[in-house]
């Protein structure tokens, strides 16, 4: 195998041909920034797209330029271009792998916040790591340059390509490895995932006392503003915080319809409750560290 990008003989030298398998949320905002883009190894043109069904990839390579051609057949990809994208769920990742190995020239990229390289590796030689640390909706666009990249390559060669096709997607191009990368991962899923799940159920309970859905954004961003000065921890503001008993066993007593929704309300103050005792060792507050009302 080669250690650059290959490229057969009829191919011009300022071309980088990338095969593209996925079509999800990160493929497309990939895609639309990779394809046209001019890298410092030649200019990038997604050739093909693949997808377990092909609607998904035929739709997507419908909104490239020029001619890219989509595909549900592994058996149908060329074997010849100088990247192989894949932008799939983790659990697709082996099947592909294991379907592609020993068939294709190129480097392969993943990119997946918890997979570790070595799991690529035993099927390619070339393999390395474009893991963007955003989270991505087909619907809305996104400036690509700004989203934070996180590389990793089995070698020296091959990360030295992965970075500068990073650092033409991107202005914030970083490396981690394998292990590092799985803490980010973990890391923004309690940030994004589960705090987008609990503006959802606070969606919810507005929409259902006739108040508007969107009524909190303003608290929301002032919340996203002041962490950009503050650690989390000196940013948290709220009764369970202050220690404000009262008002923590109104907002119980109003979720006694909703269950789930008074578990996790109790859950979550106790934890602040508990990591504010034990930031600030002498509380400020008398209800600090007090265990809430237990539910009848």
């Amino acid at each position: 195998m080669h250690s650059t990008p290959h490229r057969s003989a009829n191919t011009p030298a300022e071309e980088q041909r990338i095969v593209l398998l996925g079509a999800g949320n990160v493929a497309t905002h990939l895609a639309r920034a990779l394809h046209g883009l001019s890298t410092r190894l030649g200019r990038c043109r997604i050739t093909e797209i693949y997808s377990p069904s092909g609607v998904s990839a035929s739709s997507l390579a419908s909104t490239l330029e020029g001619e890219v051609r989509s595909t549900s057949q592994l058996n149908e990809l060329s074997q010849e271009a100088d990247w192989y994208i894949f932008a799939v769920r983790d659990d697709a990742l082996p099947s592909l792998w294991q379907a592609l190995a020993e068939r294709t020239s190129g480097i392969w990229l993943h990119t997946s916040g918890s997979t570790p390289l070595e799991a690529m590796a035993e099927y390619h030689p070339q393999v390395g790591v474009l893991y963007p640390l955003q989270t991505f909706s087909k619907a809305k666009a996104i400036d690509f340059s700004t989203v934070p990249l996180y590389i990793e390559a089995g070698e020296g060669e091959t990360l030295s390509h992965i970075r500068q096709l990073a650092e033409s997607l991107s202005h914030k191009v970083h490396e981690a490895t394998s292990a590092q990368r799985a803490i980010l991962h973990v890391a923004a899923v309690f940030a994004c995932n589960f705090s987008n799940h609990l503006v959802a159920l606070a969606e919810e309970l507005l929409t259902s006392h006739g108040l508007p859905q969107k009524a909190l954004l303003p608290l929301l961003s002032e919340t996203l503003e002041k962490l950009y000065t503050l650690p989390a921890s000196e940013a948290q503001t709220g009764p369970a915080v202050r220690g404000d008993r009262q008002t923590l066993e109104r907002h119980l007593s109003l979720l006694q319809g909703r269950p789930e929704l008074e578990a996790l309300y109790r859950l979550l103050s106790e934890q602040i409750q508990s990591r504010s005792k034990l930031l600030h060792p002498s509380p400020l507050h008398p209800c600090l560290g007090k265990d809430l009302p237990v539910k009848a």
